[in-house]
Parts: C-alpha cells; structure tokens; sequence
C-alpha cells in the first residue's frame, strides 16, 4: 500500500466513524424512546445494508489484487462510506432530502421512503464501481463518480419537472417518497452496473458508461408517471394515502425493470447476476 493508498485509507476511515457513530447517535437519543419506531428501524438497517452490499462485491467481484486482502477491503469499505456520506450532503442541498431533520426527527414518512431509496441507490452505484480489475484507487472514484453524477443530474431534471422535493417535504405526500424512492434505487442499480467493468482507458470507460443508456427511459417513464399522478391529484392529507398501494406497485416495476436492464446487458466476468440468454 503506497503513501496515496494509506492517505485514502485514513481519510475515508475517519470519516466513516464520524458519519456512523453520527448516525446512530441521533437516532438512539430522539426521545422518546417510542417517538418514529419504524423509521429508527430503517435509518438503522440502511448502513448495515450497505455495509453487505459493499463487503459480498469487495469479497468476490472486486480487482483481482483487492478481494483476497483484508487492507485493501477495509479501504474500499470505508471509501464506501465515505462516499455515502458526501452523497447525503448532496441530497439535503439538491433535494432539501435529510435523513434526520425530516425522516427522523419530524417523523416525514415521506422522506424516509426517497432517502432510503436514495441511500441504497448510492451504494449500487459504488459497489459496481468496484466490480472489475483496475490500477488502483483512483479507477473505482472515476468509474463511481460517473455513475453518481449521471444519477445526481437526472435526478434533478426530475425534479425540476416534477417537483417531488416539495410533495416529500412540504406536503409530506407519502406516495410520492415511495415512488421517488424507488426511482432512485433503480436508476442507482442501472448506473451501477454501467459503471462496472474492467479497466482498460479513460475513454473506455466512458463509452463502455454508454451501456447504462436505460436509465434514461426509466427517468422519462417515471416522469410521466408523475405528471399522471399529479394530474388525478386535487386534494391534500390522508386522501394521498390512498394512492399507496399504486405507489408501491410504481417502485416495484421500476425496480424489475432496472434489473431486467442489467440481465439483457452484456455478463460482466464473473458476476453472480445472470444475462437474459442464461435466464433462458
């Protein structure tokens, strides 16, 4: 490990135990003890996911010199981490999306359902960037943040047209956080396999990002989806609870389909994810 490797390592391990010990923090001292059950249980199990998620790809689908070395996994781990930590800045400044003002504190069940979403869209984007052999570090950072920023962008033209932010925070619209939330883990699953591979140049791995290209039909189709909703919409409070079981099928289907995105893309060597043509 050279003097860049061990900085990264250090960096990212100090960040790490500030966001998490943070993040538990505030969620085991909002008092009372039985304020927001559900949403202390999901805030809670979203770092341990990732946590699984990161550690089953570093384990078995990273670079050949990083999954059989227990330094290496640690610092791809925690750059994870670190990772996931700048990207909830990003949420609370883009989407006014914060895990614990509004999920946590405020008990926004709306925001729970985007951020959860938006969490573990994040760390699929991370973890396929770690899916391939590369030279280094600075490799998974170029692939993630191509991922991360093509998610980031789209997300943002969605909500400019779409205005989800203010339905997830002002008017606390449950189903709109559902279906948000499930864009984002889904665009997340697709721009994550489009930003793993090998490493072979910079321009490769630009054109070989191209092949997450689905994304932008799942963004145009959530969109209008959106646009359908708002329309049927007239009224405010618990009537949006009414439109959760459709919200919930919506997060579903965007899910499947980004998963059926990535079996009909070509198999990335070795991945536990079978093609189409293996499916068949």
């Amino acid at each position: 490990m050279d003097g860049w490797e061990s900085m990264v390592l250090f960096v990212s391990f100090c960040v790490t135990i500030c966001f998490i010990g943070l993040w538990y923090y505030k969620i085991v001292r909002l008092w009372p003890l039985s304020y927001n059950k559900t949403g202390r249980l999901i805030l809670g199990l979203l770092p341990v996911l990732a946590f699984i998620i990161i550690i089953r790809i570093l384990l078995t689908m990273a670079s050949f010199d990083v999954v059989n070395d227990g330094l290496y996994i640690s610092m791809y781990l925690f750059l994870g981490f670190l990772c996931l930590a700048l990207g909830s800045m990003l949420l609370r400044k883009v989407f006014d999306l914060s895990w614990d003002d509004d999920a946590l504190q405020r008990g926004n069940r709306a925001s729970l359902a985007a951020y959860a979403g938006a969490f573990l869209g994040m760390t699929m984007i991370y973890t396929g960037a770690n899916i391939g052999d590369g030279p280094g570090w600075w490799t998974v950072i170029v692939a993630g943040s191509l991922g991360f920023a093509s998610w980031m962008v789209l997300a943002a033209q969605f909500n400019k047209y779409a205005h989800v932010s203010e339905q997830i925070t002002v008017d606390r619209d449950l189903a709109s956080g559902i279906r948000f939330g499930g864009y984002l883990l889904a665009s997340g699953i697709i721009l994550g396999r489009a930003s793993a591979g090998d490493w072979t140049s910079w321009w490769m791995t630009i054109v070989e990002f191209l092949a997450g290209f689905p994304v932008l039909l799942l963004a145009l189709w959530a969109l209008q989806v959106e646009r359908s909703q708002a329309n049927r919409s007239t009224s405010r409070g618990s009537r949006h609870d009414q439109t959760l079981p459709t919200a919930l099928i919506w997060a579903v289907l965007y899910v499947a389909f980004a998963v059926l995105a990535v079996m009909l893309l070509p198999a990335i060597p070795g991945s536990p994810i079978p093609t189409f043509a293996e499916v068949r």
